[in-house]
């Protein structure tokens, strides 16, 4: 029956694009499945005024990267048990922190939720909460690496060395989120 409300919601979705559709059932782990649901939502942004960056939106490479671009995740989020996950391909994408001896700490989408330390809602910004390593941020730092800024966790003072960097920080939207 879950396979029918799923085929059947996302037959509206595509039908009527003006239509907002929530997922309805988790088929990230079921196979033989083709997802049609579409949900819209506003965008993540860089919100740091005269920075390269203001107005980039928070999104996902071909690669997997986390990056800003003009055309991010227009999609439903979930602030989930501290988490900031992303709803695409018919799962959530969760933004992870990883481990760095810098203070700049990499930053992954996985569908997997590693990272359950971030603070957010809806039209808020995002802060990372502390840790035992770091203190409570929501400074996050954007680099031009390969034609693409790719976003880290700011904890410090420290950028990486040979490219482009600069600090800012993100804003969620106001509408089609979840807690």
């Amino acid at each position: 029956m879950v396979h029918l409300k799923t085929l059947a919601l996302g037959l509206l979705s595509l039908a009527a694009p003006s239509l907002k559709a929530a997922p309805i059932a988790d088929v990230s782990e079921r196979s033989n499945i083709v997802c049609f649901i579409v949900v819209h939502g506003p965008s993540t942004t860089a919100i740091t005024p005269g920075t390269a960056v203001t107005g980039l939106q928070l999104a996902r490479s071909s690669t997997g990267a986390v990056i800003l671009a003009t055309e991010g995740f227009a999609t439903l989020v979930s602030y989930s048990n501290g988490g900031f996950g992303e709803f695409a391909l018919c799962h959530y994408y969760w933004l992870n922190i990883g481990n760095s001896t810098h203070s700049y700490k990499p930053l992954s989408w996985d569908t997997d939720q590693e990272t359950t330390n971030w603070s957010a809602g809806s039209g808020q910004i995002i802060t990372a909460l502390g840790t035992s390593t770091y203190s409570t941020t929501s400074t996050f730092l954007a680099c031009n690496e390969s034609d693409s800024w790719t976003l880290y966790l700011q904890t410090g003072k420290e950028v990486p060395s040979d490219v482009t960097c600069v600090e800012t920080q993100l804003q969620t939207g106001t509408e089609s989120s979840i807690a």
